[in-house]
């Protein structure tokens, strides 16, 4: 569970790496093209998905089953908060980072879809959206490096 947590937290800050290099590059070397209704149909697309596995994920997390079984369980409590296994709370993590690189992704392409001389947009909102993910992935890249070196 704690390795496939961090697995995830190391594929995050990789893809996090690989664009902000790219949005370097882009910065460096302006010379380039953007299909903005390409991006802008992809980005929503991914931004939907997103949006969709991050609910399900968090309804996995809840801690209780609707089921049948559900009727045998009603006046017990819940004794954990949603998304205790860190696991799934890394998926959760993963899939929030997706979901932040893909708005702005969605961002830029409209700034850029109607307004194509800003295409500078691009790089910029990579590093802004970039920050943002690595700065919510520390929390929990210190839990499962608190379990890994026994810290509990």
């Amino acid at each position: 569970e704690i390795l496939g947590a961090l697995m995830s937290m190391i594929i995050v800050w990789m893809v996090t790496g690989v664009l902000t290099y790219l949005a370097c590059v882009r910065l460096l070397h302006p010379d380039y093209d953007i299909d903005a209704t390409v991006m802008l149909i992809t980005s929503a697309c991914a931004v939907l998905t997103n949006i969709l596995l991050s609910l399900i994920l968090h309804q996995t997390g809840h801690g209780h089953s609707h089921g049948a079984q559900a009727r045998e369980h009603v006046s017990a409590p819940l004794e954990k908060p949603a998304l205790s296994n860190a696991s799934l709370r890394a998926a959760f993590v993963h899939t929030i980072g997706d979901l932040f690189q893909s708005i702005s992704v969605l961002i830029s392409a409209l700034i850029i879809f109607f307004k194509p001389q800003y295409k500078i947009a691009d790089p910029i909102c990579t590093f802004v959206f970039s920050i943002f993910v690595l700065t919510t992935t520390v929390t929990i890249l210190r839990d499962i490096l608190t379990v890994l070196m026994e810290g509990r």
